[in-house]
């Protein structure tokens, strides 16, 4: 099927180098980004890369901010989601036809099941959900568990 990668950039501009040399080494089909820091008057370019992003909220100061990158390599298209959530999403071709959503959950945002639900039902699938939850676990080498660790993970 190919490489899936999803990075927690926090800040794509500074990682700019980084990001090519997962690439280079990983040679993705998709590439989910949270975090990115970018405004609507941020371009972001890659070769090789087609980009699909929902940028931070204006007044945020740039916190935020999603990005779906996907190889020429495989034909895609992008999904229009209905959500207040940073989310976007991408159908890309493989060897079959599979949806990639990236989702970043801000760590204070108060997010119902029923959002989950919302986006989720939008994806045609099979899909893949990539994304930063900020799900926290002691489990995971945690110094807390939250309730995204708990309580809603179980029910992706």
């Amino acid at each position: 099927m190919g490489t899936f990668l999803s990075w927690n950039c926090r800040g794509i501009r500074s990682k700019f180098q980084d990001l090519k040399g997962l690439i280079s080494i990983f040679n993705p089909v998709c590439i989910g980004l949270q975090e990115t820091f970018l405004s609507s008057n941020s371009p972001l370019k890659l070769r090789g890369y087609n980009s699909v992003r929902k940028n931070a909220a204006t007044g945020s100061n740039h916190s935020g901010g999603v990005c779906i990158l996907t190889s020429n390599l495989y034909p895609s298209t992008p999904l229009t989601l209905h959500t207040s959530l940073q989310a976007v999403a991408v159908q890309v071709h493989t060897r079959s036809l599979v949806t990639v959503c990236c989702v970043y959950l801000p760590p204070h945002d108060v997010v119902s099941q029923q959002d989950i639900d919302t986006l989720v039902d939008q994806l045609p699938t099979p899909f893949i959900l990539l994304g930063d939850f900020n799900g926290h676990s002691t489990l995971w080498g945690s110094d807390v568990t939250n309730s995204w660790a708990t309580d809603r993970t179980a029910n992706f």
